[in-house]
């Protein structure tokens, strides 16, 4: 059932995501429909398609992802994209530095701002403030994890 629910939320086709998932569509309908159970392949493949955790795939949470971004089609930076925000969001969460938080999620929205301007209208003139602000941005961002204590492999002291 979350395999249905998934796609439905996407608004695919059964044919289009069976396709993309290498799949027949009439054994994605037997998936969805829970007449046969997906091999663990099949499921990693449809976790890293739909951008969930394995746990919400199999049902045992109702979360589908920590930072609950939205499901990627299926490219090979998709997954790479949402490992990488994870692992910058669960240190972050470690450093407990409230400061360095604000400044690192002001220098990973200017870009993403960016591309959702342009997805609205392609165009969107070019405004070069947009890279001084990003630039600003990721001085405040690397000045501010240069001074957490301990942190001496980022001061460039790799004694």
């Amino acid at each position: 059932m979350v395999l249905s629910a998934l796609r439905k939320k996407t608004g695919l086709s059964q044919r289009i995501v069976a396709s993309d998932l290498g799949v027949s569509q009439a054994l994605l309908s037997h998936y969805e429909n829970g007449a046969r159970e997906p091999k663990l392949d099949f499921v990693a493949k449809a976790c890293d398609y739909y951008g969930v955790s394995a746990d919400y795939m199999l049902g045992r949470t109702d979360e589908p992802m920590p930072l609950n971004l939205p499901a990627p089609r299926v490219c090979e930076s998709a997954p790479r994209l949402i490992s990488a925000a994870r692992s910058v969001f669960e240190t972050l969460d470690n450093l407990a530095d409230t400061e360095l938080y604000a400044a690192s999620v002001n220098f990973l929205l200017i870009p993403i701002e960016n591309a959702a301007a342009l997805l609205h209208n392609p165009e969107t003139p070019y405004d070069p403030k947009r890279d001084a602000e990003l630039k600003l941005a990721e001085a405040e961002f690397v000045k501010l994890l240069r001074q957490i204590p301990g942190n001496e492999k980022i001061r460039g002291n790799t004694e």
